[in-house]
């Protein structure tokens, strides 16, 4: 990135703001533990050597004005105040209004500071690499120094991680935290062990005898409209899966008995260890899909009661909802995390591959966030020589992420050039399919 004339630029466009501070917040790839963020479970993510970078400068009243050196992304403005409404649905602003709110909650500001802000980036858009968070973290950033504030003496890392994974909730995505821990706590050259309960990070050395190919479908997976929807189905069934267990609990051992989350399973006063985890799994979903007339009466609820609490996010057709292989693929993915974790502590990349492929058909089987393209990059990926490939992010489009011997990464990135974005897509997408490596978490410049 040019520093440089990324102040420059800010200085044309601001000419009346100061000179510019510059924050750096780096994208992340997942590379284990899909959809187990908002169930509390452990993730497996490393910030990447891509980012967004923002130059900004406080100004004299409380109106931000934010433009992207990416001409796609219009320029906008809006005033700070105590409740901010937000943009339509897909606006680029509403990354920066919610990270606003967030700290003006946070913190209780009753004084709004302004800002100008300038963003350039080398992190491609809607590829599942935690573009949106990274724009979260990074207004963030800016605000926390308009306001006064240092990071990590002010508030620590991993409660400002807590407070944005909170804040984006705002754009209308009901994700976790793994994104915003990721981002701010990597360190170059390991991946993050992302725990929730409770909530700490662990670094994870990468194996030197491995790199990390990052492939993007070129299917956007903006989490707008119909994808965010799709998004938001995923913990709908988990919060609904969560309902039917502790019914379940407190039928057979009291009322004292509740999750408020599936990682209670695991990490709250049950502490269930995995065969207690897959009886609980087979006696309250011993069918492939519950109806929403026997999802009511396990509930002891109405049923136009559970239509409107938890149904109204969920798709559901005539043979109801796949609530056990939901259920399935984030008790194997889960695992999955914590035998990657030793993998990679251990060097064992033929395990984190075998690893990596068994994930992304739970993703695909299971979960039902894949599509023909990303299986498709998959095999590509696979066949070409790496050791195991994996869907990355969100699911429904974005990237996929390969373990590849450092020995073959030309040859595996030339044949998916060709057979893929070649003769798949007929589409020249070179630079959509790089090495990516574990990078240093957002920081000031």
């Amino acid at each position: 990135m040019d520093l440089s004339g990324l102040k420059e630029q800010f200085s044309m466009l601001y000419p009346e703001a100061g000179a510019p501070f510059v924050c750096r917040v780096p994208g992340r790839v997942n590379l284990m533990g899909e959809h187990l963020d908002y169930n509390g479970l452990t993730v497996l993510p490393m910030a990447i050597d891509r980012a967004v970078y923002l130059a900004f400068a406080p100004s004299s009243g409380p109106t931000l004005r934010i433009a992207n050196v990416n001409t796609d992304f219009a320029a906008a403005a809006f005033e700070v105040s105590e409740s901010i409404a937000p943009s339509p649905a897909g606006a680029w602003e509403n990354y920066a209004k919610a990270a606003i709110s967030g700290l003006n909650q946070h913190f209780s500001v009753t004084e709004f500071p302004g800002m100008d802000v300038l963003v350039s980036s080398d992190l491609p858009p809607s590829a599942g690499l935690s573009s949106s968070s990274a724009l979260v973290v990074g207004f963030a950033m800016a605000y926390l120094a308009a306001l006064g504030y240092t990071l990590g003496e002010d508030i620590s890392r991993l409660e400002f991680a807590g407070v944005l994974a909170n804040a984006e909730h705002y754009v209308g995505t009901a994700g976790g935290g793994m994104d915003q821990t990721a981002i701010l706590h990597g360190e170059a050259g390991c991946a993050t062990r992302i725990n929730f309960i409770p909530f700490q990070v662990e670094l994870v050395p990468m194996p030197k005898n491995v790199a990390v190919l990052v492939c993007d479908s070129l299917v956007k997976a903006s989490k707008t409209g119909d994808t965010m929807e799709k998004y938001n189905a995923g913990p709908a069934s988990c919060n609904l899966i969560t309902a039917l267990i502790s019914a379940h609990l407190k039928r057979e051992f009291g009322e004292e008995f509740s999750i408020d989350c599936l990682g209670d399973l695991w990490f709250g006063p049950l502490c269930f260890n995995r065969a207690e985890v897959q009886a609980l799994i087979d006696t309250v979903f011993p069918e492939p899909y519950l109806t929403p007339a026997e999802i009511a009466k396990l509930l002891n609820m109405p049923l136009a009661q559970v239509q409107e609490y938890w149904l109204h996010a969920i798709p559901c057709d005539n043979e109801g909802l796949p609530l056990q292989a939901r259920m399935r693929h984030v008790f194997t993915e889960y695992y999955r995390v914590e035998e990657g974790r030793d993998a990679l502590l251990g060097g064992d990349s033929t395990t984190f591959g075998r690893l990596m492929n068994a994930s992304h058909e739970s993703c695909a089987s299971d979960y039902g966030i894949s599509t023909p393209e990303l299986d498709t990059l998959c095999a590509i990926l696979n066949e070409a020589g790496s050791l195991g490939a994996r869907l990355t992010g969100a699911g429904f489009g974005g990237a996929v992420v390969a373990f590849a011997p450092v020995t073959q990464v030309k040859s595996i990135l030339d044949a998916v050039r060709e057979r893929y974005y070649g003769d798949f897509l007929d589409h020249h997408g070179a630079a959509s399919a790089f090495q990516a490596h574990p990078s240093d978490g957002a920081c000031y410049l």
